[in-house]
């Protein structure tokens, strides 16, 4: 009977335990905080038989974990795709425990929870190791485990040879091992990866040993991690051949790109240098030693941030003369390996607590992406270009409707499907903009104390903005007329940006500010009643040091207005020197008459490039929210006619093209005509010839230029473009290329495009030219010869696109002849 009746306490016990469990945090998709793990012995071992080469894979893991509540009698953590062939628990000095029975195991396909009972609770504070084998699947999407082929080697499909690797992140570690599949759930790893004769492989450490385990197999063993969340776990099974030290820092690629890495290599080094010198703390006292890089075939996400092993697209670490290694490549090269490198301190380092604060992996990753890129090669520009293809960018998208703050509530990610909403243009570059704004606010020096005491206090933790904040506000230069707070959570918790409006009394010696937040359609049922707190900064005619950042005041959010008054009248003032704070600005017509004037004099009356975009890009964005006429927009750009800059010139091609969609064919006409009329300085100081002597921006803008110009049947930049195209048999640069052959195909060189076209080996190179022969404007031969008879879907659908958008003036008998197919 006694025995019966604890028996019976016991299952009560487990009852309300398992209750207490289902109403507590971990309910729904997330893990509880009960049982948290600390070290995962993992093994992983590719098949390879005959019949099923490559396709299957067996694991085992060992998870050594604590408990923090006695009589426990459950664990839960993630798993998804996996067969489980046995569990077990052993205890502190490595006995069993207990096995359970893989038919006990209670499994959530919508959640992903693999929830493990227990016979025998878990008393708190001691270690257990709870156990799997299990095998999963090798798949070819860019999830857990993946398999790719390299299409370019081999004489047959089933010869070419394949690599292995791994795409964690967000929460697909628990398709290749169960685990605690959460970033707050750090722990130490150490891998044994399996692999056939002919492989090496690769992860997150330096080789320990390998051993040979049958006939043609080997397993190699790896040092342990440092401590880490599971979606930085990696292996990588391939033929690589490594430029540098394994054991170190390496570039690893197949063996046939081996001397065209040595780009990457050096960038590599140099950029980990310059962050172990900004950082407080060098790279290898984060944790690891090695730090490796190695190219995937087919990797889209770019980049991955494995601690120790960055995973890369090909194209990145790969530089094959004259067809990746133009300024555009290069130039990306350097941004991607500072982006990732960046991850080791921001998201390795210190980790996020969930991924509702992504900003503080990717929003610090982007920014010093751009920083670390232009202090190291500073002829690309990136101070600038920030500008145009983050800021720019992201404000577009920050005032529709569909735009979400940057810090979320935690519970506005749960459920599978908003995993897949996550790495949006939000988390990169409207946090990296934010990020910028700080820093220029600050200064330098103020703003790198605040990041290396915030690295240095949580190292190998994991935090929430107001952590960030903190060590931002320690800081923070005294400011008694704005609460730090305040400002901090306008731009992280609160959607959207303001529109600073300005007006000059008659006068001319005193100007109001008032604020707004702006959409792209104030009508569209988005809250217009939020205000921001806006640090302002100016420089006028009489007063034009556009250098320093320091806010003159703030714009406090419960202000209806603030007043700017000066001693002698002025002729105009700028406002967001050199566009470093996250806003637009609305200058009233007396205003912006006189910044117009300014721009047309030679010098631009000292007006930087950064401003010179930022009122191009606000004026195209107020035409299209209503606030002014297009008519405005297009007088103000008159000034183009002796802009000769980069900076400037996207913006206003950005905002032409944009405005180029809404014209009617009978309107296109007159729009081409004032294209030639502001563009022909610019034009006839770039021509359509390339030179040695180019800078980066000389190409950057020759590139516009001939692209939009000759799209919208400039007779100059055609004509230019075939005597050129017709005297050079030599190839352009990889820079120019697919723009020069897109406008030769528009003319008479479609026929040699083709050429080239049927003779090119290289898939890269051979895409590029039939985008190029699409932009021909004997539309109906290309699209019966080449497109229809394309066996490629992308050759098809990209063949179409190239069609119309490259000849704007076509595209009603281009739509009437594919109605014409379609119906036939």
């Amino acid at each position: 009977i006694m025995k019966g009746f604890i028996v019976c306490m016991w299952l009560l016990i487990a009852v309300i335990t398992l209750n207490l469990i289902a109403n507590s945090e971990s309910a729904g998709y997330r893990l509880s905080s009960y049982v948290r793990p600390t070290f995962y012995n993992l093994t992983i071992n590719i098949q390879d038989d005959a019949s099923n080469p490559g396709t299957t894979f067996r694991g085992e893991v060992a998870i050594t974990l604590q408990s923090n509540q006695s009589n426990l009698f459950e664990i839960v953590l993630h798993k998804s795709s996996l067969n489980i062939s046995s569990c077990s628990v052993y205890n502190n000095a490595g006995d069993l425990q207990q096995n359970i029975a893989t038919s006990l195991l209670k499994y959530d396909n919508e959640t992903e929870l693999l929830r493990v009972p227990l016979f025998q609770p878990l008393t708190a504070n001691e270690n257990y190791t709870l156990h799997f084998k299990y095998s999963g699947k090798v798949r070819s999407d860019l999830s857990g485990l993946i398999s790719q082929t390299y299409w370019k080697f081999g004489n047959s499909t089933a010869k070419a040879p394949k690599i292995f690797l791994t795409q964690l992140e967000s929460k697909d570690a628990r398709l290749v091992f169960p685990c605690f599949d959460e970033p707050a759930f750090k722990a130490q790893f150490q891998l044994h990866i399996g692999r056939p004769s002919g492989y090496n492989a690769v992860s997150n450490t330096r080789l320990i040993r390998t051993t040979q385990e049958g006939k043609n197999r080997f397993m190699d063993h790896f040092d342990v991690t440092p401590i880490m969340s599971t979606y930085l776990v990696a292996f990588v099974i391939a033929n690589y051949q490594a430029r540098g030290n394994i054991s170190d820092f390496a570039v690893l690629s197949w063996p046939e790109y081996y001397n065209y890495t040595e780009f990457s290599y050096n960038v590599g080094k140099r950029v980990l240098a310059a962050y172990n010198e900004l950082f407080s703390i060098s790279y290898k006292q984060l944790g690891n030693e090695v730090i490796l890089f190695a190219s995937a075939p087919l990797f889209d996400i770019e980049g991955m941030e494995n601690w120790g092993l960055v995973i890369y697209d090909e194209k990145i670490l790969v530089q094959i003369p004259g067809y990746t290694d133009g300024f555009i490549n290069k130039e990306f090269t350097c941004r991607m390996i500072a982006h990732e490198l960046a991850h080791m301190w921001f998201g390795n380092g210190v980790t996020l607590s969930w991924w509702s604060h992504l900003w503080l992996n990717e929003g610090f990753a982007r920014f010093y992406e751009n920083f670390i890129t232009h202090q190291l090669y500073p002829e690309f520009h990136w101070d600038q270009q920030f500008l145009i293809f983050n800021l720019h960018t992201v404000f577009r998208d920050d005032a529709e409707a569909t735009s979400y703050p940057l810090t979320r509530p935690e519970t506005s990610v749960q459920t599978l499907a908003e995993f897949n909403e996550l790495f949006g243009i939000f988390e990169y570059e409207k946090g990296a903009s934010i990020i910028r704004m700080w820093r220029n606010l600050i200064g330098g020096d103020n703003f790198d104390k605040s990041i290396n005491s915030y690295l240095k206090q949580n190292h190998l933790k994991n935090t929430k903005p107001s952590d960030w904040f903190a060590h931002l506000k320690r800081n923070w230069p005294v400011q008694p007329e704005v609460d730090l707070d305040t400002f901090f959570s306008d731009f992280t918790e609160q959607v959207g940006y303001p529109v600073v409006i300005v007006n000059i009394t008659e006068d001319k010696q005193r100007v109001i500010l008032h604020q707004k937040r702006f959409l792209n359609n104030p009508e569209d049922g988005s809250d217009a009643t939020l205000r921001y707190t806006i640090p302002i900064t100016f420089a006028t005619n009489l007063n034009s040091n556009f250098n320093n950042l320091t806010p003159h005041a703030y714009f406090n959010k419960n202000r209806s207005s603030v007043e700017i008054s000066f001693e002698d009248p002025i002729d105009w003032i700028i406002l967001n020197l050199k566009q470093s704070n996250y806003f637009r600005v609305f200058y009233d017509e007396p205003i912006l008459n006189k910044i117009k004037l300014a721009l047309s004099k030679d010098g631009h009356s000292s007006i930087p490039v950064e401003n010179r975009a930022q009122i191009i890009d606000d004026l195209f964005n107020f035409a299209r929210a209503g606030m002014i006429d297009y008519v405005d927009v297009i007088e103000f750009l008159e000034y183009l006619r002796n802009e000769y800059e980069f900076i400037p010139w996207n913006a206003a091609h950005n905002g032409l093209a944009r405005l180029a969609q809404r014209l009617t064919p009978q309107q296109l006409p007159h729009f081409e005509n004032y294209l030639i009329n502001i563009t022909a300085a610019v034009f006839s100081k770039l021509t359509v010839k390339s030179s040695i002597n180019d800078s980066v921006f000389d190409v950057y803008n020759r590139n516009l230029h001939v692209f939009y110009l000759c799209k919208y049947q400039n007779s100059g930049c055609n004509s230019q473009v075939q005597l050129l195209f017709e005297q050079n048999l030599e190839k352009p640069s990889p820079d120019y290329r697919e723009i020069f052959y897109c406008a030769a195909s528009r003319t008479t060189g479609y026929a040699r495009i083709l050429d080239l076209y049927a003779k090119e080996s290289d898939l890269d190179e051979k895409y590029m030219l039939w985008r190029a022969l699409s932009c021909t404007r004997d539309y109906r031969a290309h699209y019966h010869n080449m497109v229809m008879s394309s066996e490629i879907v992308e050759h098809k659908t990209d063949g179409v696109t190239q069609m119309y958008e490259q000849n704007p003036d076509l595209i009603t008998p281009i739509f009437f002849m594919l109605v014409e197919n379609i119906t036939q």
